[in-house]
This record gives C-alpha cells, sequence and structure tokens, in this order.
C-alpha cells in the first residue's frame, strides 16, 4: 500500500482530459447562468450535460491507461482510495466495496468467512443486523444464533449488546462451533457501548472466533471528540462500513479495514470470483479519492462540526414542541456512547399517538425523510452541514406535521 512514484504520471492525462471537458461544459454552464438567469430548466439541462461531459471526459481517459481494479492487496494510482481509508480509520488493509456495506458483509458470509473458518458451522448475528447480514448468513449456508438485544418496555426501543450475553451464548452453543459473532455499531437507534464490544473482542480473540463489525452508520468514527474511541484492531478483525451515508464517498461505495492479511487476500480472492464489477466506475473512484483526501486534510472539519450543530439544536427543539416529547439519550438504555446525528425521539408518554404515523406525515405531507419509526419512538438522522442552514424551516416542519398527527390521533382515539 506504499505512494506509487508513477501516479502522477498516469493521471496526468485523465486530468488533462478531465480539466478540459471542464472548461468547455463550465463556459457554457456560465453563460447559460449569466443570461438566462431565471431560465431554471435550461440551467438544469446545462447542468445534466456538465456532467454528463465530465463524465465521458473522465471515463474514456483513464480507463485505457493502465489503471486496474482496486484490491486490499494491490497497488497503482487507482489504489490510493485504499491507502486514504486505512490512514482515516486505522488498519493495515482496506478494500472499497461497490456494492456498499451490504455487498461487503455478504461477501464476506458468504466468500471469505468459510474459507477463513472451514471447520466450523455456526454465526451469531445482532437481531439489529441489516438484511444483508440474514441474506449472507443464508447463502453462506451457515447455521445462525440470534443475539437478542434486551429491550426497554418504557422507551420502546433497544440497549446494547453486552459482553454476558455474548459469553452465555458462546458456552451454551460450544466455542468450537462459532465463526464469527456478527455486531452492528451503532444500529439504527444510534447507541453503542465500546468498553463491551472489546471485551466481547478479547474473548472471541482467546478462542478463535472471527469478530466482524457492521460499522454501516460509523463512517464517522475518526469525528468521535472523545479521546478514549478505541481503536478499531481491539474491537473486531473485520470492520466495514459505507462512507457513502455521510457523502465521503459517492453513492454504493463502501469499504472493509482490517489488520489481517490473510483476511484481505481472501477478500481479493473473492472480488476475483465475481464479487467486484468488472465495469467498475473510474469516476466514482476519482471522486472518492478526492473527497477523502479532503476529509484527511482536514478540509471538511467546518462541515462535520455544522452538521453535529444543527444535530443539537434539533435535540434540544424536541420537547419545545411539546413537553412529552423526550430525546432518549445513551445513559436512558445502559449505552456509553451516541453518534451525534442520530436523534431518537420517544413518544411513551403519550400513549395514543403513533410514531409512525408522525413518520408518515413527515415523508408525505411534508417532505421531509425519517430513517426508522416505531410506535413509541422516531429516528432522524441530522448529518448534512446543509441543515444548519435549514434550521427554522426544519423546526416548522417537525412541529407542524407533530401537531397535524396528534390532532388525527385525538379524533381516532375519541372515535
Amino acid at each position: 500500500m506504499k505512494d506509487l512514484g508513477r501516479d502522477k504520471q498516469l493521471n496526468r492525462g485523465a486530468v488533462c482530459a478531465f480539466s478540459m471537458g471542464l472548461i468547455i461544459a463550465g463556459f457554457n454552464l456560465i453563460k447559460l447562468a449569466l443570461l438566462k438567469s431565471k431560465d431554471w430548466e435550461g440551467l438544469s439541462f446545462a447542468f445534466a450535460e456538465l456532467y454528463s461531459s465530465l463524465w465521458d471526459h473522465a471515463e474514456h481517459s483513464i480507463s485505457h491507461q493502465g489503471f486496474s481494479l482496486p484490491t486490499a492487496l494491490g497497488d497503482g494510482p487507482v489504489h490510493k482510495i485504499n491507502r486514504l481509508l486505512t490512514k482515516i480509520y486505522g488498519g493495515k488493509f482496506a478494500g472499497i466495496s461497490m456494492g456498499g456495506s451490504s455487498g461487503a458483509l455478504i461477501t464476506l458470509l458468504t466468500a471469505v468467512l468459510p474459507k477463513l473458518q472451514p471447520e466450523r458451522d455456526l454465526v451469531l448475528f445482532d437481531d439489529m443486523c441489516h438484511q444483508s447480514a440474514i441474506g449472507g448468513v443464508i447463502f453462506g449456508r451457515w447455521k445462525a444464533v440470534r443475539l437478542q438485544r434486551s429491550f426497554d418496555p418504557k422507551l420502546q426501543t433497544v440497549r446494547p449488546l453486552t459482553f454476558e450475553l455474548i459469553e452465555k451464548t458462546i458456552q451454551d452453543h460450544g466455542a468450537s462451533r462459532i465463526a464469527a459473532i456478527l455486531i452492528v455499531t451503532p444500529s439504527y437507534d444510534g447507541f453503542s457501548s465500546p468498553s463491551e464490544n472489546a471485551k466481547i473482542y478479547a474473548l472471541a480473540k482467546s478462542l478463535g472466533i472471527i469478530v466482524i463489525i457492521d460499522g454501516a452508520w460509523d463512517s464517522l468514527r475518526f469525528q468521535n471528540p472523545s479521546p478514549t474511541t478505541p481503536a478499531l484492531e481491539s474491537l473486531c478483525d473485520v470492520w466495514i462500513s459505507s462512507p457513502h451515508k455521510r457523502g465521503l464517498t459517492p453513492s454504493s461505495l463502501g469499504c472493509v479495514i482490517t489488520q489481517h492479511e490473510a483476511i484481505a487476500k481472501l477478500w481479493d480472492e473473492a472480488q476475483d470470483l465475481g464479487f467486484r464489477s468488472s465495469s467498475i466506475s473510474f469516476v466514482n473512484i476519482m471522486i472518492a479519492e478526492h473527497r477523502l483526501d479532503q476529509v484527511l486534510n482536514g478540509n471538511w472539519d467546518t462541515a462535520f462540526a455544522q452538521a453535529r450543530k444543527s444535530a443539537n439544536i434539533i435535540r434540544k427543539y424536541i420537547p419545545e414542541i411539546n413537553p412529552d416529547l423526550c430525546i432518549i439519550d445513551p445513559k436512558d438504555v445502559c449505552a456509553e456512547t451516541t453518534d451525534s446525528a442520530h436523534i431518537l425521539i420517544s413518544t411513551h408518554r403519550l400513549p395514543h399517538f403513533d410514531a409512525r404515523r408522525w413518520a408518515h406525515s413527515l415523508s408525505s405531507d411534508f417532505g421531509l425523510d425519517v430513517e426508522k419509526a416505531t410506535r413509541s419512538t422516531l429516528l432522524l438522522l441530522c448529518a448534512s452541514p446543509a441543515h444548519f442552514y435549514q434550521m427554522d424551516h426544519i423546526k416548522r416542519i417537525l412541529k407542524d406535521s407533530f401537531y397535524l398527527t396528534l390532532s388525527k390521533s385525538d379524533v381516532a382515539h375519541v372515535s
């Protein structure tokens, strides 16, 4: 994963063609903007033309200049994205997944883990896992045990996995059978207990059990302000994430991080077997490289701060909408940390109010999507710095949709 001196030479042709396309298409777009500033349909068309031109120039200029498909153990210009991932997240080896974290997880469970643990047949998986984990278990033909998190009956949400649960499950089924433990951190509720995860990994490692962390929502773990944030190598053997969920890479790009060369090698072999697209988009690779380089250089720190500030404003505002609404904090569910962008609202003090209807109203009546809702909880994700400039609008939407839903709930209860 060393930097090659020929990177700049190989990139030169791509950059020249890319820049020429930008100049030509950009000039036309600026001209239209100046002459017809109110012609939004024309501007939209011009932007589409610009994007198309850039895509065409970049794809056709770099695909014939020695650029290869990225692999965890590879080298060369295209593999710079993997080197950036290791610098940002830690670990020795990184590999991008063109199918996001879901594709990475399926690849690990169906094509990597069977070769890594050929004598074992059982996988323990977090019951807050994504659908891809279920698919990976099924298509990998694993026997499986669901790790059921404890549920808070009052707040109507789950608590993080505990060391005691994992230890007992291992004892019940026998360590020699267990190939891997799959943990989701943070889950959709946003809560996590790193100290518990570290104890789980220490036990699993002593028993030869692989620990996989699905960190799809944890792509900003490097931005955690706590100095005690544990390194990935103290938590798991393989960590996967979806940087695209926070705009760090284009949509559908996920990644795997590992300390183990054997796992990285098996990952590459799985890609060669057909888990990697043979018509990979080099434009996506170029965009991802540029963005990750910006993140590493600190150019996105202001944007991250704005997103956190937006989330904090919304957290403080929710009880102002109605005193019976409350924000669920980590201590409420025996957790240690939460993703700052995840805002979990509890409506348990309003027994006749269905948070799922609130979520539907936000989406259908006001155009604001909600990550997840149960009868008594609603999860907002405030992950974009753009929210910082839309606070008044977002506040109004949250309040109006809440009272619209509440009025309908009161009518339905009376009737």
